[in-house]
Order: structure tokens, then C-alpha cells, then sequence
């Protein structure tokens, strides 16, 4: 079987009917595991599983063959607007286009550097967090699955004098009321990704940071991690943002950002559009699913050659000076604690419960701004409770509504359509 290994990573806080989706677009048949517990595994398929926390009776040939540039490394699965995850192909070329790219920005780390790994690893962001600090000779610093994120990693920061930190804004948020109290003089590399950065908090972040390089990363899982890049200095240049939110920069490596309009053709800079990605560490596309990679990836071709692009579905613009400012998202996809979340799946489950009739996930900041999803539902005779714990069995704990909301009529556009933006405004 290592003649043709793919990473998978599996969620043990996924619902067992999510897992077992991956498990069969994938037909894995062997799973690496680190604790006794296989209740996240499907009772109906067959794996053989290899405990990584027991030693082995015998000694595993773990000699892995030459991978080509093309071959498949890893395949990550995304949330998707029917209720199937959509696995996102990455090759060995991908990841390798954006470890070189991403160092060359201008890192300077060592055997010395130590590492916050806070991310879930079926969030990308992961690879980025122990890799990169791997290839260095670096410690890696994880915070255990069963505890509060934002309190354990400060403590990794405070206690062990972390250097190098990549965090969701959210995360960062949470934290906030604490700021005047913390004092972080060792980090060298704060990023912030998966989510969209205000400047308000990353400027406030910078003084428990004082010595850090700041950075707002972004990248979808189709682009490999991160592409783009923004570099701030609050009090030494003012900090570029749109409606408050931090500006994503612009490509790093060899990547290329376009800015399209609905009809596919480029838009003047300031004119709002949809951010494409292209360049190497773009994904060859969905893992079996040709119809989805058609409708997410076009080709241009021009004097210079071919060039594949991702449509991100990120509503931005660019300014004067070539950085791109990021607004929305176009469709119905958001952020949530740093997983790209389609309100589309949840209302798919809910709809499938029996009783539920129309409904309508929105993602609405509370007070701290981090999102939560608020599930509506039109006339709707079921028990509440019933159906928050359907949802439970069908969705990760990220994408659980925070309330659900009895709406008596849904109110409704001039054309018909369910109007969003009026039923924001009852939440």
C-alpha cells in the first residue's frame, strides 16, 4: 500500500456519516491511529488500523518510494453544498511550490524557533504549522483536541517562549480582554489566517507582540495553504483595510491573482470582483468529481502559455498599489473558528429532517466579532431540540448553530427568492 499513499486526515469529531462519506470517495484502507478509540470509524467497512501510540510487534517498512512532482500527496475535504464533502487534490508539486515560495518571502528560522500548532489537521493550515517548522530542525508545540484553544495556546506562548505563531483572528479574539496582561517578547512570527482580520485587533495584538513580524496570510485549501500575503507595522505604516478588514495583500511565489467580473473577464483595479487564483501550488482539483472541478476552474491562454485558475468564490478588489482588499464572500460560504463552512450543507441536513420545511443558516459576527450560524426555519412544527441533535449526529461541532429561530413567513425578494439580508435583520 506505500507504493500509493495519499494523506487523508480524519476528523475523531466528526459524525460518523461524514467520515464515512471521505472514507468512501477515498476507499482507504488503512488508517493510522493514535488512541484506542475507532468510534469515528464506520462500523460497515473494513480497515486495517495501525496504533501509532503502542509500540509494534514488529518493525514497520516505513522506506517510501520516490514520489514524482505530480503525484497526489494529500486530499483534504471541505464542506459542499449537497451535504458531500468536496476532497480538494494536492500534489507533491503543490506543497512544494508553496513551502519554497512561502520561505522565500524571507523567514529566517532555525533549529532554535519553536512552533504553535493549534489548527485541527483537517484544516490545511496544520501542514503549514509542523511542516515548515520540520524542515527546519524546529519544536512544534500542538494543543491537545480536548482542550480550549485560546487559553492552552497562550499558555504554550507564555510558558514556552514560542517564536512562531500562526492563529485564526478568531482565536486571537477570544483573548482580547486579556491583552493588557500579556506579554510575548520572544515571538518573532505572528500570522493571522483562515479568517478575515480586523485592524482594530491586530493592532491592539501588537502590543502583547512587540518584536513580532505581523502577517495576514490568506489562501484557500484549493491554492495550497496560502498565496497571498500583507505585511503591517502599526505605527511605523498605516494598515491598508476595507470596511475595517485587513487587506490579504497580494501573491506571493509564483502565484497569480485576477479579478473577474460575473462574466469572466478581468476588472479595472478598485472595481469589485471575484479573486482567481493561479500558479503552481493550484490543486489539480476535486478528488472524483469532475463536474465540481469544471465549475470552479477555467483555463486562460495567452502569449505567455496556459494558466489554470481557481475561482475562490472572495469577493475583493485591488487598490493603486496592487494589493488586494478583501470584502465577502460571494456566495454563501463563510469562516467559522478557521474551516471554510457552505451554509448550504447545513440547510441541506436540516431540510432532510422529517417535519422541516424551509430554512436559512446565516453567519452573523457576536460580540467579540467572531461568526456564529444562526439556523431560521419557516413555520416549522418540530422540536427544536430534536433537530439540534440531528444536526449534531450529521455535522462537525464548528458548524452547529449557535440558536435556531421559528420564523411564522420567510419574507421574500421582488423576484421571489428568500430574502437574506431582511432575515439577518430578524436574527
Amino acid at each position: 500500500w506505500l507504493e500509493d499513499s495519499v494523506f487523508v486526515p480524519i476528523s475523531t469529531r466528526n459524525p460518523g456519516d461524514r467520515n464515512l462519506m471521505i472514507l468512501q470517495q477515498t476507499s482507504l484502507n488503512v488508517i493510522l491511529n493514535s488512541h484506542a478509540d475507532h468510534s469515528c470509524l464506520p462500523e460497515s467497512m473494513s480497515f486495517h488500523i495501525l496504533r501509532t501510540d503502542i509500540e509494534p510487534v514488529e518493525s514497520p517498512d516505513l522506506h517510501l518510494p520516490s514520489m514524482r512532482s505530480d503525484d497526489l500527496l494529500y486530499i483534504l475535504f471541505t464542506s459542499g453544498s449537497t451535504g458531500i464533502p468536496k476532497g480538494v487534490q494536492i500534489s507533491r508539486r503543490n506543497f512544494d511550490s508553496f513551502l519554497e515560495s512561502f520561505i522565500g518571502i524571507g523567514y529566517r528560522l532555525s533549529p532554535a524557533d519553536r512552533f504553535l500548532q493549534i489548527y485541527d489537521l483537517t484544516f490545511d493550515a496544520s501542514l503549514h504549522c509542523y511542516v515548515l517548522a520540520l524542515c527546519f530542525g524546529a519544536c512544534v508545540y500542538t494543543v491537545p483536541p480536548d482542550e480550549v484553544k485560546y487559553t492552552y495556546a497562550m499558555k504554550l506562548m507564555r510558558d514556552h517562549e514560542l517564536t512562531f505563531a500562526k492563529m485564526p483572528p478568531s482565536t486571537v479574539a477570544y483573548l482580547r480582554p486579556y491583552f493588557k496582561d500579556i506579554h510575548l517578547p520572544k515571538m518573532r512570527y505572528s500570522l493571522f489566517g483562515g479568517e478575515p482580520l480586523y485592524a482594530d485587533l491586530a493592532i491592539e495584538w501588537q502590543q502583547c507582540v512587540p518584536n513580532a513580524w505581523l502577517q495576514n496570510v490568506y489562501g484557500p485549501t484549493e491554492a495550497t495553504i496560502n498565496c497571498t500575503y500583507y505585511d503591517f507595522i502599526p505605527g511605523r505604516k498605516p494598515c491598508k483595510s476595507f470596511n475595517g478588514i485587513v487587506s490579504i495583500g497580494r501573491p506571493f511565489g509564483d502565484s497569480r491573482a485576477v479579478v473577474i467580473d460575473g462574466e469572466g473577464r478581468p476588472v479595472q483595479d478598485r472595481t469589485r470582483g471575484e479573486l482567481c487564483i493561479a500558479g503552481s501550488q493550484v490543486s489539480q482539483g476535486y478528488y472524483h468529481d469532475d463536474d465540481k472541478t469544471s465549475a470552479s476552474f477555467f483555463t486562460i491562454f495567452s502569449s505567455m502559455g496556459e494558466r489554470t485558475y481557481y475561482r475562490t468564490g472572495d469577493l475583493v478588489m485591488r487598490d493603486a498599489d496592487g494589493d488586494i482588499m478583501y470584502i465577502g464572500r460571494i456566495d454563501n460560504q463563510v469562516q467559522i473558528q478557521g474551516f471554510r463552512v457552505e451554509m448550504g450543507e447545513i440547510e441541506f441536513h436540516a431540510r432532510n429532517f422529517p417535519g422541516v420545511g424551509q430554512v436559512a443558516a446565516i453567519a452573523q459576527p457576536n460580540e467579540v466579532g467572531n461568526m456564529q450560524i444562526f439556523l431560521l426555519l419557516e413555520n416549522c412544527p418540530v422540536k427544536l431540540e430534536e433537530l439540534k441533535e440531528y444536526l449534531r449526529s450529521k455535522v462537525p461541532a464548528y458548524m452547529w448553530p449557535a440558536r435556531m429561530i421559528p420564523v411564522t413567513e420567510f419574507p421574500k425578494t421582488v423576484g421571489g427568492k428568500i430574502d437574506r439580508k431582511a432575515l439577518a435583520g430578524l436574527i
